[in-house]
This record gives structure tokens, sequence and C-alpha cells, in this order.
């Protein structure tokens, strides 16, 4: 098998095992109480989402200092002013999510596409531009109450309500990157963010004299967001050919005007209707300031180490919105990751594993949630393999990665998850044909 058929089977190798993965998550989602995604994702505006690449995942960071030239990122602006190739990539995620508390358990699946971005090397490793939408925060839950009502004659009446929520926050961008010379590259990239976030209240009674009834919550909003990015980058400082990445970026905080619309359901002339509630409703919604720093240190062209952090002040970030849930609070969240990678595509080994981009990390999330004065922390391991084609200069990554999130005690819910991520980054020569010599 040449290499070329053997890159074209790779791909659908790993085509055919994501296929499985859905299939394998649609069968435990058939058996599960809930059809949805971290139950945390209730509270706000949406659980905090990372965009990130297989590759950037599989290492536990952020990528701000992870120097790449051939493939594309969102994580610093700055990155994109070195790109070689025209690139074009998305990224798709399968995650599972098992949640107890102290009284029972369920488990959740969620299936989504993370980003989608395009760059343009306007001059190669000069001066190059991205567009990208991709998402900020996910609201993505479902959850049911059960309980008995009491009439004013004493009548025990059961009910079941079924809450869920969609949406979330978005950015559609547009940047540039500057490569100002071989050791310092800046970036800068506006935005248009926006919220479109939904909640539904179900509610449903074991007597017919009381009929069916819903409440929906429709917000939408939106404003402009500024992104900063540098890197710094140093060779030869320990040994021949090694290199050092110094990365950052910086997010400005944002507030966004939000309409509030809601709607219920009522009997008029005996027929069940939808009516709406009252006016709009105009409110803000307010996010933090974002900052992500770290450091690649790369001893030669087959090995590198990252260690990135990253600091969002979600204290300083309000929202007034009428589906908020009062019994939590914000705080800041603190990321930190650790991981590192191995190359033996590089060798030019005819060996089989030698095809591949290996990697893992490690990473500890603060969150930016506290409740009943604790805070709902994660703990990531992961691990991400890479094919790298030697032609077309196109890669797929793949991570695999798997979480602690919160806890417990004082009836909270403490959620496992398994979290598999696709990333597929097409090159300028997928595009076009090649020139003959």
């Amino acid at each position: 098998m040449n290499k070329n058929n053997l890159y074209r089977t790779l791909c659908l190798a790993f085509l055919f095992f994501v296929i499985s993965i859905s299939q394998a998550f649609a069968q435990s989602e058939s058996r599960s109480i809930n059809s949805s995604g971290s139950f945390y994702s209730l509270f706000g505006v949406g659980f905090p989402v990372d965009n990130n690449t297989a590759r950037e995942l599989s290492l536990g960071i952020s990528g701000v200092s992870l120097d790449n030239t051939q493939s594309n990122t969102l994580s610093n602006p700055a990155l994109w002013g070195k790109n070689i190739y025209t690139t074009t990539s998305s990224g798709l995620s399968l995650s599972q999510y098992q949640a107890t508390d102290n009284i029972s358990e369920s488990v959740n699946s969620d299936l989504s596409v993370g980003y989608f971005q395009l760059t343009l090397p306007i001059f190669k490793q000069k001066l190059g531009i991205s567009a990208s939408l991709y998402s900020v925060t996910s609201s993505d839950y479902r959850y049911f109450n059960s309980g008995t009502l009491v009439t004013t004659e004493n009548d025990s009446i059961g009910y079941v309500s079924d809450i869920s929520g969609s949406g979330g926050i978005n950015k559609l961008e547009v940047g540039i990157g500057w490569n100002i010379n071989k050791n310092i590259a800046i970036g800068y990239a506006p935005s248009l963010a926006f919220i479109s976030q939904e909640n539904t209240t179900e509610l449903f009674f074991s007597q017919n004299d009381f009929s069916y009834n819903f409440l929906d919550y429709k917000v939408t909003g939106s404003t402009i967001s500024h992104r900063f990015g540098a890197l710094f980058t140093f060779r030869e400082l320990l040994r021949d050919n090694d290199k050092l990445g110094f990365g950052a970026s910086y997010i400005l905080p944002v507030n966004i005007s939000t309409e509030e619309t809601s709607e219920t359901s009522r009997v008029i002339n005996n027929n069940q209707q939808n009516v709406t509630l009252g006016e709009i409703y105009n409110g803000n919604a307010k996010l933090p300031a974002e900052f992500n720093a770290g450091l690649t240190y790369y001893p030669s062209n087959l090995v590198n180490f990252s260690v990135e952090g990253q600091f969002q002040q979600w204290s300083n970030a309000r929202s007034d919105l009428k589906l908020d849930n009062e019994n939590y609070e914000l705080s800041d969240r603190i990321k930190l990751g650790l991981g590192g990678e191995y190359h033996p595509y590089k060798t030019n080994s005819t060996n089989f594993l030698s095809n591949f981009r290996y990697s893992g990390g490690v990473s500890y999330d603060s969150g930016h949630l506290k409740t009943l004065n604790q805070d709902i922390n994660t703990l990531w391991f992961s691990a991400g393999l890479g094919i790298i084609s030697r032609f077309s200069n196109s890669s797929i990554g793949l991570s695999a990665r798997y979480g602690l999130r919160g806890s417990t005690s004082d009836d909270l819910i403490r959620e496992k998850i398994w979290s598999f991520n696709l990333s597929v980054n097409l090159t300028e020569l997928m595009f076009f044909r090649p020139k003959l010599n």
C-alpha cells in the first residue's frame, strides 16, 4: 500500500470510528432519563466552551503557545500570520455525562460541531487573515422534577415538570495576524458576539381537570467583542535547533444588551393556545475578561512540551435574565494544563506506528460556578493521535478525554465525562490540483 492510499484508508477508518461512537452514544441516549449536555450548563448564560482543536485538547492546553504553521487554531490571533497554506478546519465533539447525586443517576449524551475556521495567508508566513464561527458558552440541559400538589379541597394531585434549555453565546469573528519577524508575531480579532438562548418548562398533571401547561423563555442580543494575541519565539536557548515559544491572548469584557420574551399556554374559547406574557423584557449579560498565556519548549523537531494557563474574571460578570437560577454565584475561573507530544512521522520511518503524532496531557479547571460555597471544578486526563498527510499537509486529529466534575456532597451533582473530539484540517492542496514539474 502506497502512502497516499494509506492516508485515505486511515481517513475512512476514523470516519467509521466516529460513526460507531455516534451509534453507541445514541443507544445510551435511548436508555437515558435525560438527553443533553452538562447539568451545570443550566446556570446563567451557559457553561464556557473550549473551542480547541483535538490536538490542543489532547495536550490539556488552550494552544496559545503552540506554534504550528500548517494548521488552523482559534487560540491565538498572532498565529494566523505564520501560516503557510490556505486552511479550513472544523471540529466534532461527542460527549457522555454520567451524573449522580445522593439519590439518583442519569446518563446524558451530546453531539455537537465545535467550530468552523478559514485562514488565508496574504503573504505567506508574514500576514494572514482568519474568519470563524464558534461557541463561547453553551446552555444545553434537561431534567425532570416530580411531586404532589394539595388543593384547597385537600385533594392530592401528582405532577411532573420537564425543564430543558438550549443555545448560548456565539461569536462570528474576522481577524488578522502579523508575523513581524522571526521572534515576534501579533494579532487582532474583532467579532460579533450574540446570544440566542431558550428555556422551556412543561407541566403534566395526574388529573384531567388540570390541563397541560408550559412556559417558554427566549433571549436574544448582540454586541462587538475584541481579542488580541502575541507570540514570542526564541531559538537555540539550551541546545542547537531547540525552540521556546511564549504565547498570550487577551479578550476584553463585553456587555450584551438582551431582549427576553416569554410565552405560555391558555385555554381560550375551549382551545389551548400559546400567548405572549407581557412586553419584551430588556436586560444585560456581561461576559468576563479572559487572559491566556503559556510556554511550549521544543528540544528537537520530534518532541515538545507545553504548560499553559487561563484566567476568566467571572466574578465581574453579570446577567439579569429572568430565566437565571439564583442558587449559585459566579467565581473567577482558573485553568492549568500540562502536556507533551512525540512526532515520529518526521523521522521518515517505514514503521506503521511512525505515521502518527502522539500526545497526552492533564489539566485542572477551577470552574466559574460556586454553589453552596463549593466550586464546581473539573479534572481532565487526555490523550490524542494525529495523522498528517505527507502530500497535502492536511491533518486529522483525534482526542479522548476523561473528566471528573463537581461533587455529591451537600446534595450537589458529580459528573463523570467521556469526551471524544475529532478535528479535520484541510490545506490549499486539497482544493487545487498540484502543478506538474
